[in-house]
């Protein structure tokens, strides 16, 4: 699982893949449930198909304002730039739905091209 630092979202312009921003924070009794799972999850994923960023709302606010993040934990989608979908709250299986459900749409852009 990779981190994002100073609203820095740059990574989204060249990468040809699923990027799922984990929205978290250190107070956050929820996310810090998720967490283990999320890292799990991020390692057992083809890097090739899906990235997974955790974001601090707190060290990148203005990235969290900017994407109206209203709770935490929080998950945002993208591919080639563009939101596609998200989820929020401590719950594994709305996040691995999240990226299963979205994965077809990434293969069949994949075989297009």
């Amino acid at each position: 699982m990779l981190e994002i630092h100073d609203n820095d979202i740059s990574i989204l312009k060249d990468k040809k893949c699923l990027i799922l921003f984990y929205f978290t924070a250190a107070w956050c009794g929820p996310c810090q449930k998720i967490k283990p799972m999320i890292r799990k999850l991020s390692d057992g994923l083809d890097t090739a198909k899906c990235e997974v960023y955790i974001v601090d709302i707190d060290e990148n606010d203005e990235l969290a304002l900017e994407l109206k993040v209203k709770a935490v934990p929080t998950f945002y989608l993208f591919y080639e730039k563009n939101l596609i979908d998200s989820c929020s709250g401590a719950d594994i299986l709305k996040v691995h739905k999240l990226i299963k459900d979205n994965l077809p749409k990434l293969e069949k852009e994949i075989i297009i091209d």
